[in-house]
């Protein structure tokens, strides 16, 4: 009930934005939207969700520490590191693929990507820690109060998996499965990070970063807008093994490696 109370209330408070933002951009609500309208749209959502994170954080007496997010040198060392493994990681799935054949690569667009990569940074942090802190921290919070770690864990990757659903249905449908293997993954970095958010703050920001700075400079192409098993459907990461094999061995080694990421 908090957890359908909060995200009702967050999207009254958004709504009266979203039909200004949406009035310059010539979108409607509740349709779908292009990738030049996505990212107007999506900054203007989460401006507004200091409001119900407050509110909710002042429902429940807890902090922002209690939902697991501090800045502590420890926890801003264990964000950087889970960054730069989450680019690494997805790098190399790229560069493989990519010499398989299964993507192109365009150097001469190099250049652009270092010169965006500060901006792009920052606004990939910026979207993380907003999902991280709601979905990770809050509402894995508030589940688990009643439920297994992990029943509750399945329950809100599931919410999460969804709600993509609302910027765009037909490419974020087939990546469903995908969405909610990534936040499962997500709440295992929390868990293995001792309930901290840093660590999946970090590699949901790393990832972030990375596909979106290679899809908004053209750093890669596919040679089919079908896609295919690997690179997946209508070439959507989450959608092909690719990706799916990246989110797995992230896990693993987070898993195996401990020590590295959780300070």
């Amino acid at each position: 009930m908090k957890i359908t109370v909060f995200l009702a209330g967050w999207l009254v408070l958004w709504y009266p934005i979203a039909l200004v933002v949406g009035r310059k951009l010539a979108w409607q609500p509740w349709q779908a939207v292009t990738p030049e309208q996505k990212l107007p749209l999506v900054l203007s959502l989460y401006l507004v969700s200091p409001l119900p994170i407050w509110a909710v954080s002042q429902l429940d007496g807890q902090s922002l520490q209690d939902y697991g997010l501090s800045f502590t040198p420890d926890q801003l060392l264990s964000l950087a590191i889970a960054v730069g493994v989450a680019v690494s990681g997805l790098g190399l799935t790229l560069a493989v693929q990519g010499k398989i054949g299964l993507l192109q690569w365009h150097g001469e667009k190099l250049w652009n990507l270092v010169k965006l990569s500060p901006l792009f940074m920052l606004l990939a942090l910026a979207i993380a820690l907003v999902e991280e802190l709601i979905f990770r921290g809050i509402f894995q919070n508030q589940l688990q109060q009643d439920l297994p770690v992990w029943v509750a864990a399945m329950v809100i990757s599931a919410i999460f998996a969804v709600l993509h659903l609302l910027w765009e249905r037909r490419l974020t449908a087939y990546q469903l499965p995908g969405l909610w293997l990534l936040g499962m993954v997500l709440v295992w970095a929390r868990l293995v990070d001792g309930g901290n958010l840093a660590l999946a703050w970090g590699l949901h920001g790393g990832w972030v970063f990375a596909l979106a700075s290679c899809d908004a400079t053209g750093l890669i192409t596919y040679p089919s807008p079908v896609g295919n098993l690997w690179v997946g459907k209508a070439n959507q990461p989450l959608a092909g093994l690719a990706g799916i094999g990246c989110l797995l061995l992230t896990a693993l080694a987070i898993g195996l490696f401990p020590h590295i990421f959780s300070l």
